[in-house]
This record gives C-alpha cells, structure tokens and sequence, in this order.
C-alpha cells in the first residue's frame, strides 16, 4: 500500500514537471514569434525607411532610395523606343553615319532607292533629328477564296526617328509600318519631351526613361513599357512592374490561371508549394486578384513569389493591363534561400505594393500651352481639332486633282479639321456643259502646317444660306421671341448640325473650315443652315465669269451665348440672299 501510494506521487509529480516544460515551451514558441515578428518588422522599416518615387508609363510607384531601377521596353503606336545619355557632337556623328548607312543599302530590286525620304526635326521641346522612310518590302501573289482566286499585295516600310535634345538620345524605329500611316512617327515624336534627370513631368503623358511623350496619346496605341529593379542589400529579392493599353483582357484572371497551373502539379510538386494569398485586391482604385505563394525548391531553399494583376481594359489608358511580381530566392545560378523570413517578405510586398497609383497632374494651363507653340510642318488629320490658326496644306489633290477651298487653306485652331473635297480634271464633255466632277477619298485628309500667318477677314462674295424658324418661318413676333433666348446652361462648345433647331441664342461657328459662312449669329430655335462654299464660275453647268456656290450640310459649335448679333467675335460673315444651290 504504501509502495503504491509513492508511485502514484512520482506519477503526479511527473506530470506536473511535464506540464510545466509543456508550457515553458509554449511560452518560449509565443515569445519566440513575437520575436520574430517584431525584427520583421524592424528589418522591413530599415528597408523602406527612405523612399523614392518612379513615375512607369503613367503610373507612379514607391521603391527604396536603395533600389537599382530600369525603365526598359517602351512601346508605343508600333514603334520601339529607345533613350539614352548621349552629348550633341556624338549624336551628330552617329546620325550622319546611319544615314550614309541606309543610302547604301541597295532597295528590294538591288538599286539605290532605298532610302525613300528623309525629314528634318525640329519641335518647341527642344528635340531636333531626321526621320527615315526606307527598306520597303512587297509581298504579292493569289490565294484561294472560294472556287476563285484573287490576287493580293502588302507593302509595309522601315521606319526610324533618331533625335536629340538636353543631352538624351531618343530612337524609335520599327521594321514594317504601313506606308499608308508613316505620319503617326512624326506626329509622336513631336510629343516627346527629353528629361535627362528622370523629374517628375508637370503634365500629363506617358513617362519612359530620360523622356516623357505628352497626352493626349490614345488606348489604340498600346503603349506599354516595363520596370524591373533589384536591391543591392538582398540582391535574391527581384521586382518586376508590366503596364500595356489597349488590350483585349484575358478570359481567365490571375486566380483561375494559378489554380490550373497548380492542378497540373504532380503530387509531390503540390508538397513543395503553400499559397499564403490567393483573393481579390484593389490597389489605388483598380481592382485587380493576388497571388502570394512559398515555395520550397529542389536544392531546399525556400522562395517566395508575390504577383498582383489588373486585366484592364482596350479604350482606358488609366486601366491598363498591369502586372506587379516581387520574388525573393533569386541567384544567379539558380535558387538561393530566401534573404527575407515569411513575414519580412510580406511587410516589403505589402509597403510597395500598396503604393502603386495613377499619376495625377492638372492639364497645362492656357499660359503654359501659349509658351510653346505648335512648330510649323506638324501634321493634323481629318475629324481632329486644328492645333495651331494657320495656313495648312491639303496631303490630298494634285497631279490635276483640285480640293474644294484650295490646296493650302486657312484653318482657325480647335476647329475640326476638314475632309477634302477632291476636283478631278473634267473630260472635255464636262468641260463643254460646264459641269465640275467631285468625290471625298476614303482615307482621312492629312494637312501639313506651312505658314502661321492671319488672313485678312472678308465679306463673303456670295450670300450665305439663311437659318428659318422651326415653327412658323413667316412669323417676325416668333423671330423676335427667339432671339431673346440665350440659354446659358446650353455648354459652350456644344455642337448641333444642319437642320437641328439652334439650342440657344448666340454666335455658332461653322465646323467645315474653308465655308464663306466663319462665324454667325443664330437666335435660339431656328433651324441651323447647310454651309455655304464657293466653287469656280465653270463648275456644275453655271454661266461663266459669275460667282457661284454650292452648299453641304454642315456642324456648327457654340463660341458665346449672345441674345442679339450686336458684336462681332470673330470673322463674321452674313448676307440675305440665298446662294445658287448645285
């Protein structure tokens, strides 16, 4: 009895020292958590602890003042781009160089018309340089289309812009463009604005390294450019930033890719893998899915990859496709054990990744755009508003086909550049009756600025077409009525076309720029007039020796509210006749 009770002390006693190591251990497991968390945390602070912006397309992004970053892989309308410290001497010669290099180069038939034009550049930024078109390829042949063939044909260029300003060299070059489009190198380097010091640009644009393009440049032109950097204090930790417009998303997000990645993982390859993060996260008002894995690679070194994904959309610039990856565990020769614990890796991912937002700058304000005007020999197209007042020359007509209004014409800016109306030369039928053919081409008329000079202002030499009321077109109480109207929660600019009864009283200008119509006052309800043009005496069967006009219907845009034509705001012109219509 008594040998029994003793056991049964040493028992309990036993197990009184086990639960006290039980929990002497526990404890030590918390502390050494905690521990471990708080130098997570010191090791993450001492990492971030200065910190440098980066502005990547048009997207900023906090780094450590540590990190090595490249801006690399800029893309934009087609072309590659390429900038690069480079004084003006060596720029010179290289430039010379490669012209004398593609005037060497023997064309497509073995002759020397390879280098088929060459354009000076010299644009209000600074930027100067030459723009080659040469290396043209054909390709041509028949092809099946059913029980017929047809023939077909390509034709695509070379084209490159190597220019220079404030001591960066900017390339942008590509091997096959359309020869139909080679204006949009020259339009896009005419937005490009050299920034040696990477600053952080005052207005809005697209910034790559050393240079920024400045807006407006459209989703249909994908730009894209990357980011890559690395952190010389943990040279395993790598960071990569993707930005592309314009795209088709993907069907599948980044979530749904990882799971079917992760189902095609053997069995023993699923062992090695734990997912710390798989769920939906918004990062500076876009919302996109996170993908946080560890890994333990072949070699034992455990890895860690963070990657958040945007899928975007094709006509938002600001919603890109975008893709942020972090990895740690990176060498040289394969991996290496990761610099950084679990949650140290986490406390840096979440520090920059939360950091990435769209720039945000104000548009240039009208004394900023006045100090930098529009160079001559800038190019506009049909249906965009005119950059610069001037006289611009029509890409369309000669070799005996006229334009309407004349191969250079005067263009007021923020007008909608107008579509050319084309005069073929006339048979000698048409030429007996008098009759004038014309047709629009089917591609947008391209104009050139030539001259910056103001033309006199004029009184039409036909009389315009007249605007009627909707309601009653006799009645002068009705016209009197409406022209008290002036509506001003009607928006200036706003625009209403021939035949639409006029919104609000005040002066409306003519949108097809080289009309006689300029400038006119219109009371509120009338119906707005087709715009008046004037054509050649022997044109459409008219008596020789008279003025004559025809008339197309036309937009007019709101420039001031005014509830009577008592003054004039621009180049006005009026008349009280009708014109002879064609």
């Amino acid at each position: 009895m008594k040998r029994w009770v003793q056991n049964r002390l040493a028992m309990v006693l036993a197990g009184i020292v086990c639960a006290g190591l039980a929990a002497t251990w526990a404890l030590g497991q918390v502390l050494d958590r905690h521990e471990m968390a708080r130098r997570d945390k010191q090791e993450v602070a001492r990492m971030t602890q200065k910190m440098k912006t980066v502005c990547v397309g048009r997207f900023l992004i906090d780094m450590p003042e540590e990190a090595q970053v490249e801006l690399a892989r800029p893309r934009i309308h087609g072309f590659d781009i390429t900038a690069f410290d480079e004084s003006l001497e060596e720029f010179q010669a290289r430039l010379n160089a490669r012209e004398a290099e593609i005037k060497s180069t023997p064309d497509r038939s073995g002759g020397k018309k390879n280098l088929e034009s060459v354009t000076a550049v010299k644009t209000d930024s600074g930027i100067v340089g030459k723009i080659f078109v040469h290396g043209r390829t054909v390709t041509e042949g028949t092809r099946a289309r059913g029980l017929e063939l047809e023939r077909y044909r390509y034709e695509g260029v070379a084209l490159e812009a190597l220019v220079h300003g404030n001591g960066v060299s900017i390339d942008l070059a590509t091997d096959d463009y359309d020869p139909d489009l080679i204006e949009n190198l020259s339009r896009l380097v005419a937005k490009l604005v050299p920034n040696p010091g990477n600053k952080m640009p005052t207005e809005p644009g697209f910034c790559i390294d050393r240079a920024y393009f400045r807006d407006p440049i459209k989703a249909d032109q994908r730009e894209q450019i990357m980011m890559f950097a690395r952190m010389p204090s943990h040279p395993d930790i790598r960071f990569m930033l993707i930005l592309t417009a314009g795209i088709k998303p993907d069907e599948e997000g980044l979530l749904q890719r990882g799971a079917a990645a992760e189902a095609r993982l053997s069995l023993g390859e699923k062992k090695r893998i734990s997912k710390l993060r798989a769920t939906a996260r918004a990062i500076g008002g876009l919302s996109g899915e996170e993908l946080v894995r560890g890994a333990v690679e072949a070699n034992d070194s455990n890895v860690y990859s963070f990657w958040w994904e945007v899928s975007g959309t094709e006509d938002d610039v600001l919603v890109p496709h975008l893709v942020f990856k972090m990895n740690t565990g990176k060498g040289d020769n394969g991996p290496v054990p990761s610099s950084l614990s679990e949650g140290a890796a986490l406390g840096l991912w979440e520090k920059i990744s939360s950091s990435i937002r769209a720039r945000s700058v104000a548009p240039r304000s009208s004394s900023q755009v006045a100090a930098s005007p529009t160079p001559l020999g800038i190019h506009a197209w049909a249906g965009e508003r005119c950059p610069e007042s001037g006289w611009w020359l029509c890409g369309d007509g000669g070799n005996g086909v006229g334009v309407l209004g004349g191969q250079r014409q005067y263009l007021r800016k923020d007008q909608k550049m107008p579509q050319a109306l084309l005069l073929p030369p006339q048979t000698v039928w048409q030429r007996m009756r008098g009759l004038q053919p014309s047709y629009e081409s089917r591609t947008r008329t391209g104009w050139k600025l030539v001259d910056k000079r103001e033309r006199d202002r004029a009184q039409p030499s036909v009389p315009l077409a007249q605007a009627t009321l909707a309601a009653q077109a006799d009645s002068g109480s009705a016209i009197d009525t409406a022209r008290s109207k002036a509506y001003p929660e009607v928006a200036i600019g706003c625009v209403a076309k021939t035949g639409m009864q006029c919104p609000a009283s005040g002066w409306w200008r003519c949108e097809e720029s080289h009309a006689l119509d300029g400038t006119r006052w219109f009371a509120a309800g009338a119906l707005l007039p087709a715009a008046t043009f004037e054509v050649p005496s022997a044109a459409f069967g008219r008596a020789f020796g008279k003025t004559q006009a025809i008339q197309r219907r036309s937009v007019w845009q709101l420039v001031r509210h005014s509830d009577a034509p008592s003054v004039d705001p621009g180049p006005l012109h009026t008349g009280s006749d009708p014109p002879i219509v064609a």
